[in-house]
């Protein structure tokens, strides 16, 4: 079925057209809240609902700077404005890409004003954008300096909205300015952390939306705030309807949390875990590796019986399996073709000839598989897998979902139970390590350092680096061995394990 017009807009675009309701509603806000600028700069103003409704709430306006690529959108907005406007305000509205404008002009114009930047950039990423081969880009930079893998395995990735936010902010930096934008949380959330670096915003404030009710959309976002200048590396976050304040957010001290008043009662747990948290197999090819079981007959996605030797097949666990302490059953199973990245896949054909050759027969997937890990690689290889990977015991979580609660993984079925990608986990040798280390995990003193660290609107709320921030040595120091039933004896053991290079010092 062919997408619509508006439908392809807001894929390549983010285009998400602000009701002018909800538009006078913010602008009136703004208003009670003291902003009264004399220029107001949308970056990518679209059919003009803000500028429409700015008009309609501030007596103090001179300028209006609209930017906008959709020349009809503009067309559209023009009509509208048509006898509408003062004599004393001036409209300078461009049909540009904002990528494209020259700023300086602007400079020039807004210098010693009030300002209000407005409005509502696109919600789409630079990637999507890319797959979609996209002119609507900025130009190719490393503006948030990442680094190597970084950029492979997605951090560098970023929104549109959030670069068209950091721009803005440049633009109008030496200024009485204020920023009033309706943004994904998730970049909400990036700039604050940004502002660990440079606090070049003060007031920072989150007003979430009912983004179903104003934009028929799924994804969080609200309206973010703040006034240019040296400010503070928090954000308070509100009802935007009621007003009603629910948390704050940002850095406390060197740390970034979701709740900065609930993180005060367990900051203790805040610091560098000394085992290594791993992400489960990856392999981006599910309709080959991936299998189900039906009275003792292996199936693939696409409905063919597989055939092969038993010893490739393994449990398989994803995210939505990890429910309860411990896992005793598995809905998939999948073929490992490795035991490490680098092992070569060709040496299948002399152990497991009826996998090669099952492998070989859809060498398609796997030749077609997008993500640039595999390039140069081994044929059929896979990722996130070592030799974590096949410890008899493991405590494991899933990234996706808002619980905290962790899982012990062993065995199913007589065999070892593999674990997917969107999963994390630790490995032990030792049942009784595990054990200790689940019941730490789950105690109330973790329990409530990650509900105050992680991020529920997250795309992963739980991920490597806030896992990694867990100090089970700190933990184990302020529950005691008593907390799980051991000895002294056995509680140096178990630390010593959790803290294999110390000396002494944990005691």
């Amino acid at each position: 079925m062919a997408k619509s017009n508006s439908a392809l807009l807001r894929d390549e675009y983010g285009d998400w057209q602000t009701n002018y309701p909800l538009a006078l509603s913010i602008c009136q806000m703004l208003k009670n809240k003291g902003i009264n600028p004399q220029v107001i700069i949308e970056p990518t103003c679209g059919k003009g609902n803000f500028i429409l409704a700015a008009l309609e709430t501030f007596n103090t306006l001179e300028h209006v700077i609209g930017i906008e690529i959709n020349a009809e959108y503009l067309s559209e907005l023009k009509q509208k404005l048509d006898g509408r406007t003062p004599s004393s305000i001036q409209l300078h509205l461009m049909n540009k890409n904002f990528f494209d404008v020259n700023f300086k002009d602007i400079k020039s114009l807004i210098k010693g004003k009030n300002i209000l930047v407005l409005g509502n950039p696109p919600w789409v990423t630079n990637s999507k954008l890319g797959e979609l081969n996209s002119e609507n880009l900025p130009a190719k930079s490393n503006f948030k300096n990442n680094k190597g893998l970084d950029a492979i395995t997605g951090k560098g990735n970023f929104d549109i909205a959030e670069y068209i936010t950091y721009k803005m902010q440049d633009v109008v930096k030496d200024e009485n300015a204020h920023i009033a934008l309706l943004l994904k949380c998730s970049v909400i959330k990036n700039i604050i952390f940004e502002q660990g670096k440079a606090r070049t915003l003060a007031h920072c404030e989150q007003h979430n939306i009912d983004t179903t009710r104003e934009f028929s959309a799924s994804v969080a976002s609200a309206l973010f705030t703040g006034q240019l200048g040296e400010g503070e590396a928090c954000c308070n976050v509100y009802d935007f309807y009621s007003g009603k304040k629910e948390r704050t957010f940002g850095w406390v001290n060197q740390n970034f949390v979701s709740n900065c008043e609930e993180y005060k009662g367990a900051d203790f747990v805040d610091g560098k875990s000394n085992l290594t948290w791993w992400s489960g197999l990856k392999h981006d090819c599910s309709n080959v590796l991936e299998l189900t079981k039906t009275d003792g007959i292996y199936y693939n996605k696409m409905h063919e019986i597989v055939d092969i030797e038993e010893d490739m097949i393994y449990p398989f666990l994803k995210s939505s399996d990890l429910k309860g302490d411990e896992i005793s059953q598995c809905r998939k199973y999948v073929i490992l073709t490795q035991h490490r990245t680098s092992e070569d896949t060709s040496k299948i054909e002399d152990t497991y000839p009826k996998t090669y050759k099952y492998l070989n027969e859809h060498s398609s997937y796997f030749d077609n598989r997008k993500s640039s890990i595999y390039k140069n690689r081994p044929k059929f290889c896979i990722f996130g897998v070592g030799d974590y990977t096949f410890k008899k015991y493991r405590v494991a979580i899933s990234g996706l979902y808002k619980q905290t609660r962790f899982s012990m993984v062993s065995e199913i079925d007589g065999k070892l139970a593999l674990l997917d990608d969107t999963t994390y986990l630790l490995g032990f040798d030792k049942k009784e390590y595990a054990d200790y280390t689940l019941k730490l995990l789950n105690s109330s003193a973790v329990q409530h350092f990650l509900e105050s660290v992680y991020f529920e609107d997250a795309k992963r709320p739980i991920n490597k680096d806030l896992l990694m921030r867990i100090d089970l040595v700190a933990v184990l120091n302020k529950l005691g061995g008593s907390f799980l039933g051991i000895d002294e004896e056995t509680l140096r053991d178990y630390k010593m394990h959790l803290h294999p290079y110390s000396q002494g010092s944990l005691f």
